[in-house]
């Protein structure tokens, strides 16, 4: 009960800073002189990453397996990896600054 419950939490708080992000990318591609939003949403990526990283081990705990047994869960892991190839460049890019 508390995995799921954490799962559902976990599930809409990545939802819902993935649709800030991306309502925020969009208005940088319309403004660019707006420097902090570019930086928030960077922040806001590695807030997901985070949270679906949580999600996905949590999956792992409750079924006693690695989560990629059905649709769901595939799909899942398919976000995370694709946060992962995002934030590698964010990082070596902040590295080199």
């Amino acid at each position: 009960m508390i995995f799921s419950t954490l799962e559902h939490i976990l599930t809409h708080i990545s939802f819902s800073i993935v649709s800030v992000v991306i309502t925020i990318h969009f208005i940088t591609l319309l403004i660019d002189e707006i420097i902090k939003l570019n930086d928030s949403s960077e922040k806001g990526m590695i807030a997901t990453f985070l949270c679906i990283t949580i999600l996905l081990v949590t999956r792992w705990i409750y079924s006693g397996h690695f989560p990629l047994s059905d649709l769901y869960e595939s799909l899942i892991f398919l976000s995370w990896s694709l946060s992962v190839i995002q934030i590698v460049p964010y990082l070596k890019k902040k590295k080199a600054i």
